[in-house]
């Protein structure tokens, strides 16, 4: 009566099931790639700054010695500058004593370079005051007035000073030495032949391993010692302080000062730039990572499809004993289950059968007894009416016994719907029909098994599914002649008038009239009925929810027209319904 009420629940078909789980595992997956992405890409930054720096430092390493054979080459040669000067240092004071300088230099110039020292392939000669200024020149400084560092005054004659610096705008080395002449400084700057470290220092440049992209060598901010190239760089111009690391999207520049030279303050620095690019990780890894999800998705689809096939199959084995039950009353021999549940399931389903077979067997007795019955009083018109509905109200006392301590139940139901029919302005017979009849709708009970009947808890969705064929069983007993407004009542007094109901989801004016009426009245009594479970509302509660929904039930269930009468004589209805208690 009350399973109408009750909430909507969600089926679903085997492949509906198949592609909820499908989705659900399919989440996992992706959280689970997600979070394996961010995982590995924090991994990955990691290894580059650690693998950085380990090239860096290996870089580093070999410059210092690079750096450091270069100078030590050159300074090995300082004796051999010394006694070059010296050889011809008073010839070139004479000639110096000339007030044309010009000439004087020229003249000294074509001296010393006679014999230049090995390693050294030309020589300027510069004449300079305490500050530096150019005040004669050969060669290279005839274009400058200053010379780029301050000679530093040196009180020892036996040993000149030695610089060792770039020419100007250029990558050439060359070893600067000066004379203290009173108020000026004859400065000698010796050409270092290129093969000298040219060669090693491009080679050193184009040894590019691993990740390292460029390394370039920087004299200044714009001029390279590794290349004829002019690539100004805004870091070097900037200054760097020992070291400085730049980091963009998957590449690290490191940059570092070296000294090449040092001879009192003065200093030749230089700068070395490692550029380093993972690009190419960043290819693998997506390559990886890409694998990785088409690999997590094909086992996801996969663990889907094999996890939920028992089921499908078991379920499909379920569905077809049912159908064969239905069709022929015989529940064919077990399949091949592979869950135990099913198995369980389909020999507790074999034992109700059993048991419903045997109560069948009587019931087709009572059946034919009943049939006889009926055919016997068919020719006697009062004494039939009376038989029949003696018949009707003991079947339904019968049914509702199960599950109810007394059958009154089925008499208020008959009281209620009589009067509606009357107010409906229904055919006396029909009036009749109804109110004689309306005591069987739940008839089919008979057949539902008495622990689901008399179960004091909740029903389960199975017992459910049990409880509400109660309606289609009804056919067994009520489908013959003279009793079509039985069958329709018991039938179909759970259909509801927007679709909704069962057993067949009927609409509107396809729901006969009878059930209509029997619908209402019985939802009517079973909010008002006490029952273990609950406590039966007042008229007026049942009145409100009957006319304005509570969630289970709704207006939308029942005929507008049918309502309107309902409301109209709700007082005559509960004098009517509190006479039978």
């Amino acid at each position: 009566m009350l399973s109408s009420l009750e909430g909507v629940r969600v089926m679903y078909s085997s492949q509906q099931l198949k592609a909820l789980i499908f989705r659900k595992n399919l989440l996992i997956a992706v959280v689970v790639t997600i979070l394996f992405i961010v995982i590995f890409f924090v991994w990955m930054f990691w290894f580059i700054t650690k693998d950085s720096a380990q090239s860096f430092n290996t870089v580093d390493d070999s410059f210092k010695k690079l750096i450091s054979s270069v100078s030590e080459n050159l300074i090995l040669s300082e004796r051999t500058i010394e006694d070059h000067i010296n050889s011809n240092l008073p010839l070139a004071k004479q000639i110096l004593e000339s007030n044309n300088y010009i000439e004087s230099l020229e003249q000294v110039e074509k001296i010393y370079e006679t014999n230049l020292p090995e390693r050294y392939v030309d020589i300027d000669i510069i004449l300079s005051d305490k500050e530096g200024n150019i005040i004669s020149s050969t060669g290279f400084y005839t274009n400058y007035q200053k010379l780029h560092f301050t000679p530093i005054t040196n009180s020892d004659i036996d040993t000149y000073p030695k610089f060792i610096s770039f020419v100007p705008g250029t990558r050439r080395l060359i070893v600067y030495s000066w004379i203290n002449l009173k108020d000026k400084y004859l400065v000698f700057g010796f050409y270092v032949n290129p093969k000298v470290y040219i060669d090693i220092i491009e080679a050193f440049t184009n040894s590019k391993l691993g990740n390292i992209r460029e390394i370039a060598i920087y004299i200044s901010a714009k001029e390279r010692w590794d290349s004829n190239l002019k690539s100004p760089d805004r870091f070097i111009s900037a200054g760097i302080q020992n070291e400085k690391v730049v980091r963009t999207f998957l590449n690290m520049t490191f940059y570092k000062e070296y000294i090449l030279h040092r001879y009192d303050s003065l200093i030749t620095p230089v700068y070395l730039r490692v550029s380093l690019n993972y690009m190419n990780y960043l290819y693998i890894s997506l390559v990886f990572v890409l694998i990785f999800m088409v690999t997590v998705f094909i086992f996801t689809y996969l663990s889907s499809k094999y996890s939920i096939e028992p089921f499908e199959k078991d379920l499909a084995t379920l569905n077809a004993a049912v159908s064969e039950i239905g069709n022929r009353g015989v529940l064919p021999p077990a399949g091949d289950f592979r869950i135990a549940e099913a198995q369980q399931f389909y020999e507790t389903l074999s034992a109700m059968l059993q048991e419903l077979s045997a109560t069948m067997e009587e019931l087709e007795a009572t059946n034919e007894e009943l049939e006889k019955a009926y055919n016997d009083i068919a020719n006697k018109s009062d004494e039939f009416k009376s038989l029949l509905l003696n018949i009707s109200e003991r079947l339904a006392i019968i049914a509702e016994g199960y599950d109810e301590d007394t059958g009154q139940h089925i008499f208020r139901v008959k009281l209620l719907s009589g009067f509606l029919a009357e107010k409906l302005g229904l055919e006396e017979e029909r009036v009749e029909q109804i109110k004689m009849f309306a005591s069987l709708h739940d008839i089919g009970k008979i057949f539902v098994p008495k622990e689901i009947l008399q179960k004091p808890g909740k029903l389960t969705s199975e017992e459910w599914d049990i409880m509400r064929q109660h309606t289609i069983f009804a056919k067994r007993i009520l489908d013959v002649p003279g009793f079509e407004s039985a069958l329709n009542i018991a039938l179909y007094h759970h259909e509801n008038y927007d679709g909704t109901g069962y057993p067949f989801g009927l609409k509107g004016k396809e729901i006969p009239i009878d059930a209509h009426i029997v619908k209402l009245v019985d939802i009517y009594d079973a909010l008002r009925s006490s029952r273990p479970y609950k406590k039966g509302f007042s008229h007026e509660e049942a009145m409100k929810i009957i006319l304005e929904g509570d969630g289970r039930t709704s207006p939308q269930h029942f005929s507008p027209e049918l309502l309107r009468i309902f409301e109209k004589y709700a007082d005559e209805i509960k004098r009517l319904w509190d006479s039978i208690k």
